[in-house]
């Protein structure tokens, strides 16, 4: 055990600061993919060495520094997003990185009282386990850092992020029985899970990209119109802006069967009921083929006025013959929590929305193509794609605008989180922003084409219409919810003997 000398204290404050800013650093630079490897190891050492509330405490602080450091960029969307002024975003930013930071804090703490299990899995174990219990407002995991290592990925199929969440902890906790103690065990049974891992994933590769070969294809147009925040909020612009839009759209009409806009491309509403708008309200109304653009509708009952931040199919000619509304709502952005209670708050975010969410997954059908579509949000969480394969989906679009995190690490970490969906239900991902990252993600999880951020630009892209199950699509995170019945049950016996 360690004792209350001063220096020691010192070293584990570094420690656990250390490890935070550089697990933070590997969700700002995904070309920094190795640190994940190495950068539990000063937590798992003082877990190890230290009472359980020290241990908490020094996990709260490392980890709301690397939260820090990875989602700093929420500054900026408070004040863009929600209209708040710098110090109320400043202090707003506080609660989000204590809150997440807490997580870590939880891990070292739990890690501390269960004490060692056998080959070291008792690290790898709690952290699986407060990883996907933990609510969090970004699902982070630390397998999202890897996502340029496509062969690491494919156990997303089966287990969603965990089974590689699992295997890197696992590393790091081999490491310190390793450097502590000199036992390779741990290491070696680590290492050797990591060698399973990266082979039978560079053998299932193989095997989806044959499945793909033998899909039907299809040519999808993606337009990024890079459209600014003031300029797409500005009511002088919204016909400029569809203007653009349907410039780009036209260059790869005659290459292309699908064409898709990002999200509220359209700023003026439309009715639900409304099959065929006026052609003024229209965004597209001589579209040359089907097209899904994101906008607004509004519905108008007793209940009063609702607006849904939508996705519509739209064909030539003009008739709107599909809408999605979405389901899960981005706070500060889409609404305002407590305002119902609290109607005061509204005036400290004038900007913030007053959308209603959608309340059923639906899939948008044109020729043999059944779109899934995702709004924003939503493809960061497995729920919505599981529900669109579903009910029929073969392949999954996504509609986003990340305009307003600007020059940041929001489009790239929203991407990182956001592919995973695409391994876990294998279908083909086509995700279309505002201002980047639009990009067409295989179903094995390779970013197959890209469009820069920051430029206004379409393509047209192939994709493959997958109609195979998965066993995360039918069963979701049954694997994750196996590691809690082990802990708990480890823990039962800690308990017991304590």
């Amino acid at each position: 055990m360690n004792g209350p000398g001063r220096g020691v204290r010192g070293w584990e404050w570094l420690g656990a600061l250390g490890g935070g800013l550089a697990l933070g650093w590997s969700f700002v630079d995904y070309g920094a993919w190795w640190i994940p490897w190495v950068a539990v190891v000063p937590w798992i050492a003082i877990a190890e060495t230290g009472p359980a509330r020290r241990a908490f405490r020094l996990g709260w602080f490392g980890g709301a520094a690397g939260i820090a450091c990875a989602f700093v960029w929420l500054i900026h969307a408070f004040q863009v997003f929600g209209g708040f002024a710098l110090p109320t975003a400043l202090a707003l930013f506080v609660p989000p990185v204590a809150w997440m930071g807490l997580q870590v804090g939880v891990f070292m703490g739990l890690l501390s009282w269960l004490g060692p299990l056998p080959l070291g899995l008792a690290a790898p174990l709690t952290f699986s386990v407060v990883e996907f219990l933990f609510p969090t407002l970004f699902p982070w995991r630390i397998a999202h850092t890897q996502y340029r290592l496509v062969p690491l990925l494919q156990s997303g199929e089966v287990a969603g992020p965990y089974v590689l969440g699992f295997v890197i902890v696992w590393c790091n906790a081999g490491l310190v029985r390793f450097l502590r103690a000199r036992e390779f065990a741990p290491l070696a049974a680590a290492l050797g899970a990591l060698v399973v891992l990266a082979l039978a994933g560079g053998a299932r590769v193989h095997h989806v990209e044959a499945l793909r070969e033998a899909a039907p294809a299809i040519r999808v147009g993606i337009v990024q119109g890079n459209i600014g925040v003031e300029r797409k909020g500005d009511r002088a612009y919204f016909r400029r802006n569809l203007d653009e839009y349907r410039r780009l759209s036209w260059e790869l009409a005659d290459d292309a069967a699908l064409l898709v806009w990002p999200e509220t491309v359209a700023q003026r509403p439309l009715r639900v009921d409304e099959r065929l708008p006026a052609p003024e309200d229209h965004p597209f109304v001589d579209t040359p083929r089907p097209l899904i653009f994101g906008g607004l509708a509004i519905a108008e009952g007793i209940g009063g006025r609702r607006l849904y931040n939508s996705a519509f199919l739209t064909e030539p000619g003009g008739p709107i013959i599909g809408r999605y509304d979405k389901r899960v709502l981005v706070p500060f952005g889409e609404y305002l929590p407590f305002a119902s209670r609290f109607p005061w708050l509204r005036r400290m975010s004038p900007a913030t929305g007053h959308f209603t969410s959608g309340d059923a997954s639906t899939i948008l059908t044109t020729g043999e193509v059944r779109v899934g579509p995702l709004i924003c949000y939503e493809d960061v969480i497995p729920d919505p794609a599981r529900q669109a394969v579903g009910r029929g989906a073969n392949l999954l679009v996504n509609l986003t605008n990340d305009a307003w995190y600007g020059a940041s690490a929001e489009p790239l970490q929203h991407q990182a989180l956001a592919l995973w969906r695409a391994v876990e239900v294998r279908r083909d991902f086509i995700r279309v922003t505002n201002t980047g990252l639009t990009a067409a993600i295989a179903a094995t999880g390779a970013v197959v084409t890209e469009l820069p951020t920051f430029v206004a630009e379409a393509r047209s892209v192939e994709v493959r219409l997958l109609e195979q199950p998965t066993f995360y699509a039918a069963r979701g995170d049954a694997f994750a919810w196996s590691l809690v019945a082990c802990w708990l049950a480890v823990a039962w016996r800690r308990w017991l003997g304590a």
